[in-house]
């Protein structure tokens, strides 16, 4: 019994080793490959630099053939409400009067 709890044992140690290893070897890797990833974000970002005039040109199209669209549907049935509320405005601004007439400067 002890001895297979030892074999149990001496193989985790083993799998512990080849894990550190294997961690070491990856970190080793990373800090040679950093130049050569950096260097493909960077080429990522020219390609997105470069993508971005037509990406530009796709929202303004997708705009006016679907955004103006949206618009006139959400707000045009508003527009009863809006004139109503416009309307009940100039009203009051049309009758507000001071609460004093104003003083004269002549003296």
């Amino acid at each position: 019994m002890f001895g297979l709890l030892g074999l149990v044992f001496a193989g985790f140690v083993v799998l512990v080793v080849i894990g550190a290893v294997l961690g070491l070897l990856a970190l080793v890797f990373q800090v040679v490959l950093l130049p050569f990833r950096l260097l493909g974000v960077v080429f990522k970002l020219i390609g997105a630099v470069l993508f971005l005039p037509l990406l530009l040109l796709v929202g303004f199209v997708a705009l006016a053939f679907v955004g103006l669209p949206l618009f006139f549907v959400a707000f045009v049935p508003l527009l009863p409400l809006a004139l109503v509320v416009l309307g009940i405005w100039w009203l009051v601004k049309r009758g507000a009067h001071p609460a004093s007439p104003p003083r004269s400067s002549v003296s």
